[in-house]
């Protein structure tokens, strides 16, 4: 009988399959607890890295903040302070810059229209002009131009009314909450407005003269009447190249630049913004009309736009998704302000107001957990130190912005690269992995901070945000903290992951070799 030797076969394979499905498992659990551990040592050794660098004599007293979750893993990486809150600056922006993209979507554009309540005849417009604003934050004077003359090109030769600038997409509050009541020129102040230009700003040149002694040539660009300048500086031959104090006022319905001071060599030039942005817009809109040749009776004034008008151009300004670009990487306060408006505008209707943009902006908190009353978010730019964030609740709107795939692109690439662009061009210029290092900068007295994404060495997408409120530590010195964290950041590597376009490479170029032969001949 054959049967027993069958039955010992079917025995012994039996006993043979046991055992290695018992050396894969034990090697399985071996490889795994040999992973975890290598794991934990990464993460570990990382941990303290941060903590040797956050052991400054300037930050004392949990006087900063920092969060690292691995958007690959779905972990937090790194934790110190993350639930305390903060001063966040400028990275107030980052709420901003989420509640447009999922209200307006990327493709967003702001509108400028020019209108009448007349009739075109033989080149001659009976009736007035209205300008009306909807909020376009980069409206510049090239652009104004090309409205211009898409009037012109109507055939239009002189018009018989007036030059009406229509501001009421927006509430006439134009102050953020963060600026002073008494603010003072400089260009992060700018006024808000749903009807603006130039950010609402004006540049002014200063030059020597070629006598010394005499006062210098100074140029305001755009030229126009609504800018007065009072010119008491001298130019010279010694001392520094220049010394020039200058500044603004309000006076009878124009603004006066003054400037003081000496200048020996050119290139001088300053930003200032204007206290009247409908009026400063509306003045150089009738200027470049006239610029064109076309002949204006009328006057200039600020209404609100009749009902019933005929629309003669309508101006789309360049998508949102590269507006914020200019908001975020360039840290822009005018343009963050003009978009929370706008926001609350085309959700809540017109006008559009802070209060309205700022609701949104905790609808959107409140979706992640955190209830009005556990921070506090009062401007749309990061100006006011009444702000306060912890850097629990930035991850989470970073979190929710990077998962969000309808968003992420925009939402990131708004982001500063670090020692390429905007307010990180002239941090870690030589670092192999800069690229990898995407982040929103915030600054005000006593507060530093930045956020953002990180492709770390070991493939894993990281979310960070550190804030310091300190005025211990000067401006250099956070910067420094924040840079060599961001290099361990991006040094970080736990487990490899193959195979992926994501890997860190730093700088290096992949090489490719082309599959197809191509033949000339063909």
């Amino acid at each position: 009988m054959t049967f027993p030797y069958i039955t010992y076969k079917i025995y012994v394979c039996m006993r043979l399959t046991l055992l290695n499905t018992a050396f894969l498992l034990i090697t399985f659990f071996l490889f795994q607890s040999n992973s975890s551990f290598a794991e934990n040592n990464a993460v570990e050794v990382l941990g303290k890295e941060i903590k040797a660098i956050l052991h400054n004599s300037c930050l004392k007293n949990g006087s900063a903040g920092i969060k690292v979750f691995s958007l690959t893993k779905g972990d937090v990486v790194f934790q110190k302070n993350s639930s305390q809150f903060f001063i966040p600056a400028s990275n107030i922006k980052l709420l901003t810059t989420a509640v447009a993209l999922k209200v307006l979507g990327g493709e967003y554009q702001f509108l400028t229209t020019v209108s009448t309540d007349g009739e075109i005849k033989k080149g001659v417009l009976n009736g007035n002009i209205y300008l009306k604003g909807f909020g376009d934050p980069r409206l510049v004077s090239e652009e104004l131009w090309m409205i211009v003359k898409s009037i012109r090109n109507r055939g239009i030769k002189r018009i018989n009314g007036n030059i009406i600038a229509d501001d009421t997409f927006f509430d006439d509050k134009l102050k953020g909450v963060g600026v002073r009541k008494n603010g003072g020129p400089e260009p992060y102040n700018a006024r808000v407005s749903a009807l603006s230009l130039n950010f609402n700003t004006v540049t002014v040149y200063v030059n020597p003269a070629k006598k010394v002694g005499a006062r210098p040539i100074v140029t305001v660009d755009p030229p126009t009447k609504y800018i007065k300048v009072s010119n008491k500086a001298k130019t010279t031959a010694r001392g520094r190249n220049y010394n020039i104090v200058a500044g603004r006022v309000k006076k009878n319905g124009h603004d006066t630049v003054f400037i003081n001071g000496s200048i020996k060599t050119p290139g001088y030039h300053v930003y200032l913004n204007v206290s009247d942005p409908t009026l400063y817009t509306i003045t150089v809109f009738k200027e470049f009309l006239e610029k064109e040749g076309i002949i204006i009776k009328g006057t200039i004034s600020i209404a609100k736009q009749p009902e019933e008008v005929k629309k003669l151009v309508i101006h789309k300004s360049r998508p949102l998704s590269l507006i914020i670009q200019d908001m975020n990487k360039i840290s822009n306060n005018f343009i963050s302000e003009q978009v929370l408006k706008t926001v609350g505008a085309e959700r809540f209707g017109v006008p559009g107001t802070t209060r309205k943009g700022l609701d949104l902006v905790n609808q959107l908190m409140e979706t992640l957990g955190h209830l009005p009353s556990s921070y506090s978010v009062v401007d749309g730019s990061g100006l006011s130190k009444q702000n306060s964030l912890s850097p629990d609740q930035i991850i989470d709107v970073l979190k929710n912005m990077y998962y969000d795939f309808s968003v992420r692109a925009e939402y990131v690439a708004s982001l500063g690269i670090m020692g390429i662009d905007g307010s990180l061009k002239k941090r870690l210029n030589e670092f192999q992995k800069r690229r990898y290092i995407r982040a929103k900068t915030g600054t005000l007295n006593g507060a530093s901070s930045l956020s953002g994404y990180v492709g770390a060495e070991g493939g894993e997408e990281l979310a960070f945000s550190m804030l310091i409120n300190s005025r211990k530590c000067s401006w250099d010195n956070n910067n420094k903290i924040q840079n060599r964290i961001v290099e361990k950041l991006a040094a970080f590597s736990r487990t490899k992951i193959e195979n992926t376009i994501f890997t860190n490479t730093g700088d290096k170029q992949l090489a490719i070799t082309p599959q197809i032969s191509y033949n000339s001949s063909r």
